[in-house]
C-alpha cells in the first residue's frame, strides 16, 4: 500500500485536533468548530484507503478528543497557568465564620480574590468571604469596602 496518499488525511487530522485543543485556551468557539471540520475532512479523505482505515482514523479521533478533554478539563486547573485562566480559588482550610459573625467585617477593607460579577470572594482581614458587590462587576485586587453582612456572605462596594 502506497504511504503518500495517507499524509494529507493524517495532516489534517492532526491539524483539526490541534485547533480543537487550543479552542481550551481561546475565548472563541470558531476556532474549535474549524479544527473538528478539518478533522472531519481528513476522517472523509481516509475513506479512500479503506474502510478499516477510516475506522481507525474515526477511533484516534474520538480517543485524543476524548483525552483533551479530560487534560484540559481535569489537569490544566491543577496548574498554575490554569488557575490563572479560569479564575480559581480555594477555600479549603479556612474557616468561614457563621453568619452573624460576618457582622466584624462591616465597615472594613479588603481586596476581591476573584472578579466579583457581582458575587465572589473577597479576603478581609485574612479571611476569605462569600461577597455580594453592590457596585456590579468589580475586577480581581480591587480594593473593597465590606457594606453589610449576613445571610451567609457579606455586600461590598468598591474602596474610593
Amino acid at each position: 500500500m502506497n504511504e503518500a496518499p495517507l499524509l494529507l488525511p493524517i495532516g489534517l487530522l492532526v491539524a483539526g485536533l490541534v485547533l480543537i485543543g487550543v479552542e481550551f485556551f481561546l475565548p472563541t468557539v470558531f476556532i474549535g468548530f474549524f479544527g473538528a471540520a478539518i478533522s472531519f475532512i481528513g476522517i472523509y479523505l481516509s475513506a479512500d484507503a479503506g474502510t478499516l482505515t477510516c475506522v481507525i482514523f474515526c477511533v484516534v479521533f474520538v480517543a485524543v478528543l476524548t483525552l483533551e478533554f479530560f487534560a484540559f478539563r481535569r489537569l490544566l486547573p491543577q496548574t498554575s497557568i490554569g488557575r490563572s485562566m479560569i479564575n480559581a480559588s480555594s477555600n479549603e482550610g479556612v474557616a468561614v465564620p457563621a453568619a452573624a459573625g460576618y457582622a466584624v467585617y462591616v465597615g472594613k477593607t479588603g481586596k476581591a480574590v476573584t472578579v466579583l460579577a457581582p458575587s465572589g470572594t473577597v479576603e478581609v482581614d485574612g479571611a476569605l468571604l462569600d461577597a455580594f458587590s453592590l457596585d456590579g462587576f468589580v475586577e480581581r485586587h480591587a480594593a473593597v469596602v465590606v457594606t453589610e453582612a449576613g445571610s451567609g456572605r457579606v455586600s461590598v462596594r468598591r474602596a474610593r
